[in-house]
């Protein structure tokens, strides 16, 4: 077992068994631990480590020696704290070389941790059986050395050559991809090591290399099912990526489509602003002059929807959307960081954006009072959390509990969300379902309410 000596846990019966092939040696366990997690951080990072990341791959490979080494001089009771820090040790140093989220850091932590586990028993396996086979002197560090450096180095490329084409850089685990990985992790462990703990189970054996070969090839089918899982993970990313690239394309393309509108339409003021210029130039009457400026006020005004927030695809939506708020009498303010979703991707910021501002646009074409129809974002860092909140000015009966945004929906509850009101509830209703769903995937929330006369849509992201 990785970062354990079983034979001090086990039954005294089972240790007879298990002794034709001694259990690992330290080292040798805190060796592969801390080289599973060098070439993992080499492949997510892809560069070579700097002056201090060095330090800190020196540093780790001291603690985890050290850590090993104490598990197996300390009493029973101190295994699992032991395995605990050793863990903890190869996720600190995960997080302290690569550039990512903690859920993503502990992903890679527990792969390395079955890939080292499987590499250990492998070397130290056929160590024992070529050595009882060809006479090599047992346990000779001129032997030994040497096979564990060929046996890791073969372990290792392996690994390198199987995941140098995933995009693992770019990957970013949630929490059910996390639970998925937890699983095959302790499974794996759990089944590999059960012969040590016990051998009253039809999963186990009395016979000492039979131990090992189950530690082996059970530790093998746990690297094979976390490397395929990790395949579909990287396919899933590049998936995405390919589909919020479409998205931006479209979008684009969309405000071209708008930017020649709005061309056609800035031609059409320019010449009713000359004959109004004109007109004001002879007009004496100074109410009448000033409902003209008033009315020129409101001809430029629709061209002031331009945002600028710091994240490109966020200044799209807005923009999009202002000028759809613009013609139809909307007041939409901003106050926005955007440099706070960089880390959601293109196609999640269209998804959470343009359900909330559709669902509020829709609703505030129906108030009547062209004063009060208000939407709000703010994009803002509260506490470490990204904070996306979209406010739409409520009329005073919705407020009450009638219809709460654009999308026709009520303080009625569907699995805590309102349901539409639309005649054909088959294709509306799902955007706060899909705003939802966006949010958790980056483990963030979404809540819903009214309060002062006022729908508030906030949605909580962890940076």
């Amino acid at each position: 077992m990785i970062g354990v000596d079983l034979s001090i846990i086990a039954a005294a019966d089972v240790v007879n068994t298990v002794g034709a092939v001694p259990d690992i040696p330290k080292t040798h366990t805190a060796l592969a631990e801390w080289l599973a997690c060098v070439t993992l951080i080499l492949l997510v990072t892809r560069t070579m480590p700097d002056v201090r990341k060095i330090g800190v791959l020196i540093g780790s490979l001291a603690a985890l020696v050290a850590v090993q080494i104490g598990i197996g001089m300390v009493p029973v009771a101190l295994w699992l704290p032991g395995m605990a820090v050793a863990l903890a040790i190869m996720l600190v140093t995960i997080r302290l070389c690569c550039d990512c989220s903690a859920p993503t850091c502990l992903y890679w932590m527990m792969r390395a941790f079955v890939i080292a586990e499987f590499a250990a028993s492998l070397e130290w396996q056929l160590y024992y059986y070529l050595s009882g086979r060809y006479g090599w002197p047992a346990r000779a560090s001129w032997v030994e050395l040497p096979f564990l450096i060929v046996m890791y180095g073969a372990v290792f490329a392996v690994v390198v050559l199987l995941e140098r084409g995933q995009n693992a850089a770019a990957l970013d685990v949630g929490g059910r991809d996390l639970t998925v990985t937890a699983i095959i992790a302790i499974t794996t462990f759990t089944l590999s090591n059960l012969s040590y703990v016990s051998t009253a189970t039809p999963f186990t054996s009395t016979i000492g290399t039979e131990v090992f070969n189950i530690r082996t090839l059970v530790g093998l089918g746990g690297v094979a099912f976390l490397y395929a899982f990790h395949v579909q993970l990287c396919e899933n990313h590049a998936r995405r990526e390919l589909d919020s690239m479409r998205t931006v394309l479209q979008m684009q393309y969309a405000q071209y489509q708008q930017s020649k509108e709005s061309i056609a339409v800035i031609n059409h003021k320019y010449h009713d602003l000359k004959h109004q210029i004109a007109v004001l130039r002879r007009e004496s009457d100074p109410g009448k002059r000033e409902e003209y400026l008033d009315d020129i006020e409101h001809g430029i005004k629709e061209y002031e929807a331009r945002f600028k927030t710091g994240n490109a695809v966020l200044d799209t939506m807005l923009t999009g959307k202002g000028l759809i708020c613009a013609r139809d009498g909307i007041e939409l303010t901003c106050v926005a960081d955007g440099s706070l979703l960089n880390r959601v991707s293109e196609m999640d910021i269209c998804t959470i954006f343009g359900n909330a501002l559709d669902n509020a646009i829709e609703y505030e074409r129906r108030i009547t009072d062209a004063s009060h129809r208000l939407i709000h974002v703010t994009v803002s860092d509260v506490n470490g959390f990204t904070l996306i909140r979209v406010e739409n000015y409520l009329q005073s009966d919705d407020a009450a509990g009638g219809p709460a945004d654009g999308d026709g929906l009520t303080g009625g509850a569907d699995s805590d969300l309102p349901s539409t009101t639309k005649a054909d509830k088959r294709f509306h209703g799902f955007g706060l379902k899909s705003i939802r769903h966006t949010a958790g995937t980056y483990g963030g929330t979404l809540t819903i309410a009214k309060r002062d006369g006022w729908f508030d849509l906030t949605v909580l992201i962890p940076r």
